[in-house]
């Protein structure tokens, strides 16, 4: 039986046409991925749906569908697991967890108010006029969003998505060939809890490819009223170069992350954390840790616990299948480096590669838990390798150095430091690739107080044809 991912247009599941289907083959299956036809695009454009919703309502239909996800006899939460293991080749272990995840995210209420708090500095500003020095200030949605989202990191889709509901905007989502079935899943998801939701009726769900006719997507790109674009290099590109000039485009592209070990007195406390910061994702996140800086005398102990956390964490949670290609590039990396007279360690079936190398004598990174450890004696040693706009985030163990070295790593361009074994947690409160996102899905807009009112340092009423006419404006200078 073909397996068909359908398109989602204002809510609705479009039934799949056979001539408008994308074949895609991922993990050696074939699936069909609907395409957008000039009718759809109309809909998905047109959709005047408006999310009038306080944010109290919008937390709990989002806590009612993660309900579902919690539940492990969720019958979109099963199919969707499956899809994981057969298309992405995920472990079933994995698998889990992704939708473990997704029912993580819906259902903390807490956390997705304080989400609001914290970006938009109150969680009543997208509900209420607010008193803000000499004004009233409220928070509208820019409008449409546009989410061009990557495959790698299935999460990072249901963030996207889920930033752009607590803020009451429309969503077209473009998903990636690499994961078709996330935000088709999450989306389906709300229909399931209530197909005519306000939220629900707000988004569309979509497929094109960058090498083919652009004339519908551009149409797409040409209505929003924000993009939000994740991925590498190409996929930013491509979102600015058909972005219109005037919208805001909010850029999640490529970073890369290393780890920090100082010295710590308990090596299997600071292991375990490292062996979970490069195993999350197979290393294929921006926050994974692909180099380990060493400081202090116990590198070879070091180093034998933290193969023993890999080989534990290669049973608790099971790396991903690998293509030829991939296997291939591993092996190479594992030849060079024992050319180059590198100490090397790997795990049974390439699980995991350990490679103990100098500073500045990087060789290929074939990412599928391989990560560098360099010996360095003082934290000034990492400061070249921490680049801004580039390097996301800075794990380091034991918790207490990142008190003595968060000044210097920020300085450097470190954007986000957090413990070994927290790099795949987004704290509530902190920054994701150096911006606060909500404040970029809004609109501000200020009442501003009348002549009448007095401010702190003018105590007289405003009245400028006056104070013109009579030149007096002298009164109002502090």
């Amino acid at each position: 039986m073909k397996k068909h991912i359908p398109m989602i247009i204002s809510g609705i599941i479009k039934e799949n046409s056979s001539t408008y289907a994308r074949e895609v083959l991922l993990n050696n299956n074939t699936l069909f991925i609907a395409i957008p036809d000039e009718v759809n695009i109309d809909l998905a454009i047109n959709n005047d749906v408006k999310n009038k919703l306080t944010l109290n309502q919008i937390i709990n239909f989002l806590y009612t569908v993660g309900q579902r996800w919690k539940s492990e006899e969720y019958t979109r939460r099963r199919t969707y697991i499956r899809d994981l293991e057969k298309y992405l080749g995920y472990s079933n272990e994995m698998a889990k967890l992704e939708a473990n995840w997704i029912a993580m995210l819906l259902c903390s209420k807490s956390a997705l108010y304080d989400i609001v708090k914290n970006d938009l500095g109150s969680q009543h500003i997208t509900d209420e006029w607010l008193p803000q020095g000499d004004c009233y200030v409220k928070a509208l949605p820019k409008g449409k969003s546009v989410h061009l989202l990557a495959g790698n990191v299935p999460l990072s889709g249901v963030t996207s998505i889920l930033r752009a509901i607590l803020t009451k905007n429309q969503c077209i989502i473009k998903t990636p060939a690499a994961d078709p079935f996330t935000a088709n899943a999450l989306v389906s998801s709300f229909i399931d809890a209530n197909a005519d939701h306000p939220i629900t009726r707000s988004m569309s769900v979509m497929y094109w490819s960058h090498d083919e006719d652009m004339t519908l997507p551009q149409r797409i790109m040409d209505s929003a009223d924000v993009v939000v674009a994740w991925g590498g290099e190409e996929a930013i590109k491509w979102a600015v170069n058909h972005a219109p000039p005037h919208v805001n485009i909010l850029k999640f592209g490529p970073k890369k992350s290393l780890t920090i070990v100082d010295n710590p007195e308990d090596l299997i406390e600071s292991a375990t954390g490292v062996a979970h910061d490069i195993c999350f994702y197979d290393q294929q996140a921006c926050f994974s840790t692909q180099n380990i800086y060493y400081i202090g005398d116990r590198l070879n102990q070091f180093i034998n616990e933290l193969e023993k956390q890999l080989m534990l964490y290669a049973r608790i949670l099971p790396k991903g299948d690998q293509n030829f290609d991939e296997k291939a590039a591993f092996s190479l990396t594992e030849k060079e480096c024992l050319f180059s007279g590198y100490q090397v360690r790997k795990g049974e079936n390439q699980s995991w590669l350990l490679i103990e190398s100098p500073l500045n004598s990087f060789n290929n990174q074939p990412l599928s838990r391989s990560v560098y450890i360099h010996q360095i004696y003082n934290i000034s040693d990492v400061f070249p390798f921490i680049n801004k706009n580039t390097t996301q985030t800075v794990s380091i163990t034991p918790w207490e150095s990142s008190f003595k070295y968060r000044d210097q790593l920020a300085e450097c361009g470190a954007e986000r430091i957090v413990e070994s074994g927290m790099n795949n947690i987004f704290r509530v409160g902190g920054s994701h690739d150096g911006m606060r996102p909500l404040q970029h899905l809004v609109n501000y807009i200020s009442q501003e107080r009348p002549s009448s009112y007095t401010t702190k340092d003018v105590a007289v009423e405003i009245e400028q044809t006056r104070y013109l006419e009579e030149d007096k404006f002298l009164v109002f200078v502090p």
